[in-house]
């Protein structure tokens, strides 16, 4: 979950003031929406201010640039934006729900929000869209999506995602030593497996990290149970059952994470244990992120997957081959509650199996379409909430490439699981048999197997966006 905090972002820079009349350029804007998104993905809150060009300007004024620019972008303008003087809103507020909008409802969305701020002078609590209620910092954080999109692409997306934003009360700050137990302490390998059965269920529970994990009934800080939590790991993929030694470790200061969903090899997860090991070792903190070859984990995603390692261990008796990576926005999320939402949203498109319409496009503009535009629309909607999907399907025919039915897949708890249609009474179905089984599309490869050009165009898309 994204926090309700600021931090500022830049501070070598010269201040926009109130009494400054000044414009900035287009591209500037554009540039800089990248470095924004980046930011709120990586620190989980929108910055206090943000380097334009040469300038530095607040929040509140940095939103009427990306709502101007979006409203100019979609008239093929890159006109100068003055900078206004522009208050902060007096008491924002939202009801938001995962979703998409697009590109029709958030231009003119942008419209809207230019609008009350050359009125009122301020920004507004809220804008209202289909998805329910947007405050200041979903706005800042989804416009600034749309013209990164546009920095990479040269268009403006068909749509965008968004998805609540909301406090995450008890969540440990990446910087936190909430009360860590004495270095020095020991702690047996069954004792940590216990507290990551633990510290598993809890996350998975609450959709948040705790800032202390009991072991044997010793309270230790989050970045300690990483320590022990890489120890075991290493330990035990040479043979060891040492007891662990706890150390004092504190927080990560710069938390980084760029990883996707997907799968680790053994050698790997236990390479990246031993990385964690090394900075704890050598800086006496967590690791602002450790590489891998899916990207970059901050270190509460590490804790969260190692936990799963010894987890296995302790009901298996060996660690696992391979480990499936579940990224910190997942782990910070109510995954299932956005399933059911997804679910329920995918259910109002009405058509059939089998009737001339295809593809998302249509899907969504006429509320109806065949299996590869229910297939399309569920992949996105779950892969924009940071769930790891996948479209599958039946391939024969002639030079055997041609589709005889795809639907989609949801990794749940490290197994690929047909979409639960039934469940949500839509008219489409999944797997029914009758083929040569095949994964069509997945979150990796972002590419289609014989589609067509305009499946691959809007998979490609996707992709871009989130």
């Amino acid at each position: 979950m994204l926090l309700l905090f600021s931090l500022a972002l830049f501070i070598n820079a010269e201040n926009v003031s109130a009494a400054t009349t000044t414009t900035v350029d287009a591209n500037s804007i554009i540039k800089s929406s990248d470095t924004v998104k980046n930011y709120v993905e990586t620190k989980k809150a929108v910055p206090s201010t943000v380097t334009v060009g040469s300038k530095t300007v607040t929040k509140e004024q940095y939103l009427y640039l990306l709502a101007s620019t979006t409203t100019n972008l979609n008239k093929n303008s890159k006109t100068s934006i003055t900078v206004k003087t522009v208050a902060k809103a007096p008491n924002p507020n939202g009801n938001l729900k995962t979703g998409t909008l697009t590109k029709s409802e958030y231009v003119t969305l942008a419209g809207k929000i230019t609008t009350f701020i050359n009125t009122n002078g301020r920004l507004p609590n809220f804008m209202s869209t289909s998805k329910g209620n947007m405050r200041t910092e979903n706005l800042i954080y989804t416009y600034s999506k749309i013209v990164a999109f546009y920095k990479t692409n040269n268009r403006l997306p068909n749509f965008v995602s968004v998805t609540p934003w909301t406090k995450s009360e008890g969540t440990s700050s990446s910087t936190s030593t909430a009360n860590p137990a004495t270095s020095g302490t020991s702690f047996t390998i069954p004792q940590i497996v216990t507290a990551a059965k633990n510290y598993k269920n809890y996350v998975d529970s609450n959709h948040k990290t705790p800032s202390t994990v009991t072991v044997n009934n010793v309270k230790v800080n989050t970045p300690q149970f990483l320590q022990l939590l890489s120890y075991a790991i290493v330990q035990l993929k040479t043979g060891s059952k040492a007891s662990i030694t706890l150390k004092t470790v504190t927080g990560s200061p710069n938390p980084t994470e760029t990883v996707k969903a997907g799968t680790l090899q053994m050698a790997e997860y236990v390479k990246l244990a031993q990385s964690a090991i090394s900075i704890i070792n050598s800086a006496g903190r967590a690791p602002n992120f450790a590489d891998s070859t899916l990207g970059k984990l901050r270190y509460e995603t590490l804790t969260y997957n190692f936990a799963k390692v010894i987890q296995f261990y302790g009901t298996n008796g060996r660690l696992p081959n391979t480990l499936e990576i579940v990224p910190y926005s997942v782990l910070n999320s109510n995954v299932q509650g956005t399933i059911d939402q997804i679910g329920r949203d995918e259910a109002k498109y009405g058509t059939i199996q089998g009737n001339k319409y295809s593809y998302l496009d249509v899907f969504l503009a006429e509320g109806k379409g065949n299996c590869w535009g229910s297939a399309l629309y569920l992949y996105w909607r779950l892969t924009a909430s940071g769930i790891q999907a996948r479209i599958m399907g039946y391939i024969g025919g002639i030079a055997n490439n041609s589709f005889k039915h795809a639907w989609t897949q949801v990794l749940i708890n490290g197994v690929w699981t047909n979409w639960n249609y039934a469940k949500y009474s839509s008219k489409h179905c999944g797997d029914v048999g009758g083929g040569t089984r095949v994964v069509l599309v997945d979150q990796y490869e972002g590419k289609g197997l014989g589609t067509s050009s305009l499946t691959n165009l809007l998979i490609q898309e996707y992709y871009a966006v989130l």
